[in-house]
């Protein structure tokens, strides 16, 4: 079983589309993509836009399956925590995670699977304002006219510790002199530093200087080595490299929401996010330094993760089931089993919670299953903390802004 998160994520990602993605930030994302093609961009696999996000899907879902907590999880969409409070019997012991399992699981999710989605769209996000900083620094001569922007994967630097290569910065300005083939060389233009979370800007240089110091020790770019001696860092007189720091912005998802009756049922309908800026903010710092705050904000960009993970969670969970489901479950598909094992088993983890900050993860994981990130992240009692939401309090919110014990969404 510990192969499933190993095999499915390019399975997985040659099923996908945009539309795994809100309207919005798809579109933000295929126009991304589109650019970096029209203007020379170089990616791992650069067919086609849908080629490329499918990649940076299936490299998300095979940074989790290395994660050494791959195998947990899985146990936790088969056999999940204990149904209740209270100590494990005996009898179950052995067919339910432990406390301790259940507790490294959530984290697992919580942090490193939402990171690893995350870190995938945010990374395409940056590839226009990087373009668009590429193209003025060549117009100033501080790059050569021949670079090329090359996103994620496309290049590799040489490791921080022992041989070899390794992911080295997000996105990094290159010119590969490639004739005579004997004699090729590379200068390294500009490096590039995406976050999806808020980071002061010491460690982002800090980090910058480490990306440098990797990149000038060896680089890997395609099928092609190069060692100190065929690298150049910086360019023109200064031989000052460009450097770029991308950074989400700081607006709040909507928090406003409806419902919608139809055919004597009742639709939750939370309102989409709408950046209020038309476009990326690039401040320039210095001669060839850039801070790039991207259009789309921490929260959407959470919140964007946090479905690409609920959606792995129940693929992952038809492939479980794919062989039969349990017998209480005997009219469901392997679809809809591993639908309900993702939703049950948050559930059961929150029982099974021992410190208030497993508590909160666990609810916060729980509460944006059923009814998005911007509610469930945020439904908060008088004293600041997470509470579990039911359609209930939503509509004493509604009608009070608050329900029956003070709970509101903050």
């Amino acid at each position: 079983m510990s192969a499933i998160t190993g095999t499915i994520g390019p399975a997985l990602a040659k099923t996908v589309g945009f539309d795994l993605l809100e309207d919005a930030l798809a579109q933000d994302v295929h126009a991304a993509l589109r650019a970096g093609l029209k203007h020379g961009a170089t990616f791992h696999d650069g067919r086609s836009a849908l080629a490329i996000f499918r990649h940076a899907l299936a490299a998300a879902i095979g940074r989790i399956h290395e994660d050494g907590r791959a195998p947990l999880f899985l146990r936790f969409l088969s056999d999940g925590p204990y149904e209740d409070a209270g100590d494990i019997p005996a009898a179950l012991r052995s067919k339910r995670l432990t406390d301790d399992e259940t507790t490294s699981v959530i984290a697992f999710i919580y942090s490193h699977m939402v990171n690893c989605f995350k870190g995938a769209i945010t990374e395409i996000l940056a590839v226009e304002p990087c373009l668009h900083i590429l193209r003025k620094m060549q117009r100033e001569k501080r790059v050569p006219r021949e670079a090329r922007l090359y996103v994620g994967d496309a290049v590799w630097a040489s490791a921080s510790r022992g041989a070899g290569f390794a992911k080295g910065g997000d996105l990094h300005i290159l010119a590969e002199r490639r004739s005579p083939k004997s004699n090729r060389s590379i200068v390294v233009a500009g490096v590039a530093e995406v976050k999806s979370y808020f980071c002061q800007p010491d460690r982002l240089r800090s980090q910058l200087d480490k990306h440098f110091a990797r990149a000038r020790r060896g680089l890997r770019v395609g099928e092609v080595a190069y060692f100190p001696d065929r690298i150049t860092m910086g360019w023109g007189g200064s031989r000052q490299a460009v450097r770029i720091s991308i950074l989400p912005a700081r607006w709040p998802l909507p928090r406003r929401f409806r419902f919608e009756h139809r055919d004597g049922r009742k639709f939750l309908h939370v309102e989409a996010a709408a950046p209020p800026a038309p476009a990326d903010s690039m401040e320039r710092v210095g001669p060839t330094e850039w801070r790039v705050t991207l259009r789309w904000s921490k929260e959407a960009l959470v919140a964007a993760a946090f479905g690409m993970t609920f959606w792995f969670m129940e693929k992952v969970g038809e492939v479980i089931y794919s062989a039969g489901v349990p017998k209480d479950w005997s009219e469901m598909t392997p679809a809809e089993a591993g639908q309900n094992a993702a939703k049950m088993m948050l559930y059961y983890a929150i029982l099974r919670c021992r410190t208030a900050r497993e508590h909160q993860r666990a609810i916060a994981l729980y509460n944006s299953y059923g009814f998005g990130c911007a509610l469930g992240m945020n439904f908060r009692n008088p004293e600041g903390k997470r509470e579990m939401l039911w359609p209930q309090d939503l509509d004493e919110i509604q009608a009070s802004g608050r329900n029956k014990d003070g709970c509101r969404i903050a």
